[in-house]
């Protein structure tokens, strides 16, 4: 079925709770199980909820209103706090509260937007945003289709995250916390194959490490790569097929980064301070947003806000990932900078660790590979299914598509 639905405003679609909105400062949360949500999410976990039950959140301020690098409306479920930065609605009987959100997304809300410096969506505002409205049984259908790729989404997220957590537990317990070392210093079992368990020593030596292994900086282990721009006015160097990483393309969920906002041309590659960066190696964001990693995806070229760690000595991109991951909190205590947090080259060289067994090392590698292999498997499927989720969800709000074409489409996914 193909049809033009008729435009109806919020006002006449939706149950506005903004008057139970509760902000609360940093200074006074309570550490809980719910979340706090914002404008663009769940920004901090308290310990008491003002909602319960599945509520559609709008950002009611920020630069993402103008730039939707993120969604501006969100579902929020459970029991949970907002503060005073995100509207809070339901649908009222006349539109689904998931087929509004859905119809937002795909909404241009410029014009609705006032503040020349800091946009803001007030709730008159609001109400007087239009959407394309079909019968329930037509919004609860599309609901669904898009439902499906949204869930299979969510799914990956879940094996992903999942699958990220072994790799850096087994990282800790090798190489931070030196729990096979401990064990056999108690006389408890390693619980390491014998081949593994007799590369780790039985005791600590008087600086802390397990008795042989050195200390270490992390400039022992990779080389930094930095990053470049070439110039904006060139439009020749621009909209190409070679991914231009910035810290606005850190991934929300998972490690790998495929996708970027800008791209650039072969041309403006050869123009800046940027290379072309391989598969698996490590970004670290370095300037204003410090401490956001990555690991890249397929090659592509970074800004000069950032570094890029290659591994050298034989060492195995992925313990080279969780190295660095678990260095961050060190790295972003010795920032620096009079107008912007920065780490620079000798950041990175300050910061200590420890040098295990080469051949240690390698086991490591070789026992995550796998884990980050299908970690890079499921975030490319996610990609495909945002991708086909993107295609279809305009299409089916402006009634643009059948229904049933939509359904075949989703079933084939």
């Amino acid at each position: 079925m193909v049809g033009n639905w008729p435009f109806f405003p919020l006002s006449e679609l939706t149950i506005n709770y903004d008057a139970r909105r509760v902000p609360i400062k940093e200074a006074d949360r309570r550490l809980g199980l719910y979340p706090y949500y914002g404008a663009s999410g769940i920004v901090d976990y308290v310990n008491d909820y003002i909602f319960d039950g599945e509520y559609l959140l709008i950002a009611e301020d920020g630069e993402n209103l103008r730039t939707r690098q993120t969604p501006v409306a969100f579902m929020a479920s459970g029991r949970f706090w907002v503060n005073n930065h995100a509207h809070v609605v339901t649908g009222n009987g006349n539109a689904s509260t998931r087929f509004i959100n859905y119809a937002l997304q795909c909404t241009d809300i410029s014009s609705y937007l006032t503040g020349a410096v800091m946009p803001k969506l007030t709730q008159s505002n609001l109400n007087r945003i239009e959407i394309p409205v079909p019968s329930q049984i037509i919004q609860n259908r599309i609901v669904d289709i898009l439902g499906v790729l949204d869930d299979k989404i969510k799914l990956n997220r879940q094996v992903a995250k999942t699958l990220e957590a072994m790799a850096q537990a087994l990282f800790k317990s090798w190489f931070v916390d030196f729990g096979p070392v401990r064990a056999k210093a108690e006389g408890r079992p390693a619980k390491l194959p014998d081949g593994v368990a007799v590369l780790f020593p039985d005791q600590l030596g008087k600086d802390g490490l397990p008795e042989g292994w050195n200390a270490a900086t992390l400039l022992d282990f990779f080389d930094l790569e930095g990053g470049g721009t070439p110039k904006t006015s060139v439009a020749d160097y621009w909209d190409g097929d070679v991914p231009w990483f910035s810290v606005v393309d850190t991934p929300v969920s998972g490690i790998y980064v495929h996708d970027t906002k800008r791209m650039l041309t072969q041309a403006g590659l050869a123009n800046c301070a940027a290379t072309l960066l391989p598969e698996n190696a490590t970004i670290v964001t370095a300037r204003g947003t410090v401490g956001k990693i990555a690991l890249v995806g397929r090659p592509m070229a970074i800004n000069q806000s950032c570094y890029a760690a290659i591994a050298k000595d034989n060492y195995g991109p992925f313990f080279i990932y969780f190295l660095i991951q678990s260095s961050l909190e060190a790295l972003r205590t010795q920032t620096h900078g009079s107008v912007f947090d920065t780490i620079t080259r000798s950041t990175f060289a300050s910061v200590s660790t420890n040098r295990p067994p080469h051949a240690l090392a390698a086991i490591y590698e070789a026992a995550v590979t796998p884990l980050l292999g299908k970690m890079k498997v499921v975030a490319e499927q996610s990609r495909a299914l945002a991708t086909l989720r993107d295609t279809l969800l305009p299409k089916l709000i402006f009634g643009e598509l059948r229904i049933r074409d939509a359904e075949q489409t989703v079933v084939a996914a």
